[in-house]
């Protein structure tokens, strides 16, 4: 009878090891009981994509799917204030981008294309339709791309700090400003100073690998009044060492300053335009 017990866990052990491999091959999906922060009460789960996991918060529900996708420089915490105020009615899923998370960093180049690439694989693995994007900064770009190829997947788009194509500004607007991280406001001019500043070899490795400027220089000082310093913090966890800010490194130097270069970006902001222009001119996807 020993015995016979014994095969049975044995032939037991074996299904649920092919059954999780089949899984992982396929998208695994895993669920922790633990929290994504303290102050951040949403279980972490994560997706296989491309070999690497991507962690995401998801509040479940029967309600429509609501995607949160957060900028530069920051994680799905970015939300933590904002889905309480939509989960009664919604699912609500806040994903970490590839790279951004506290944990897996495959060993990419984090180009626009890696970034659309896995968020692709993210949709696809977690089978996402009738999606509310919701957007910031660079990951309005992302999002954008996503939807202009899969907008039978995408009903409504909310976005903030993104990058679309406007006409002229007028009288009484006045110059363009930008602004970056709370209460610090640029000129375009100053916005493209940085952008050269970090798009040249051996400087921008120095102000975001070493200097971490994005989060001390821009995140901290804007934000300095209004968040605890354990907040503060959590802003802080993912890029605690140098090695882990490459991902705040290449999206900068992403940024298709002179209209042409990188022609990736360019190609996906030309793309999205388009989709974003029949959209408003014809009212359908």
């Amino acid at each position: 009878m020993r015995n016979i017990l014994k095969s049975v866990l044995i032939a037991l052990s074996f299904i649920f090891l092919t059954t999780t491999i089949s899984q992982a091959d396929s998208g695994k999906v895993t669920a922790t009981d633990k929290f994504a922060r303290h102050d951040f009460p949403y279980r972490s789960n994560y997706v296989e994509v491309f070999g690497s996991n991507m962690h995401f918060v998801d509040t479940g529900g029967d309600g429509s799917t609501i995607v949160m996708i957060h900028g530069q420089p920051a994680w799905s915490y970015l939300w933590s204030n904002v889905i309480p105020h939509l989960e009664n009615n919604h699912r609500v899923i806040a994903l970490d981008l590839i790279g951004f998370d506290k944990f897996d960093r495959p060993d990419i180049q984090y180009l626009a294309t890696d970034h659309a690439k896995y968020l692709q694989g993210f949709m696809d693995a977690l089978e996402l339709e009738e999606i509310t994007l919701v957007i910031h900064d660079w990951s309005s770009i992302l999002g954008f791309n996503f939807a202009a190829k899969n907008a039978e997947r995408v009903k409504a788009i909310a976005f903030l700090e993104a990058l679309v194509r406007t006409g002229p500004v007028e009288a009484p607007y006045g110059p363009v400003k930008i602004k970056l991280s709370g209460a610090q406001e640029f000129s375009f001019a100053q916005f493209a100073k940085i952008l050269a500043q970090i798009k040249t070899p051996g400087v921008g490795e120095k102000m975001t690998l070493e200097d971490n400027f994005f989060i001390e220089q821009l995140v901290m000082p804007s934000f300095a009044e209004l968040l605890t310093e354990d907040e503060k913090n959590a802003y802080r966890e993912p890029f605690s060492e140098g090695k882990n800010r490459l991902p705040m490194l290449q999206f900068p130097r992403d940024v298709p300053v002179d209209g042409k270069t990188p022609a990736y970006t360019v190609e996906m902001v030309d793309n999205y335009s388009q989709y974003l222009f029949d959209v408003s001119a014809y009212g359908t996807n």
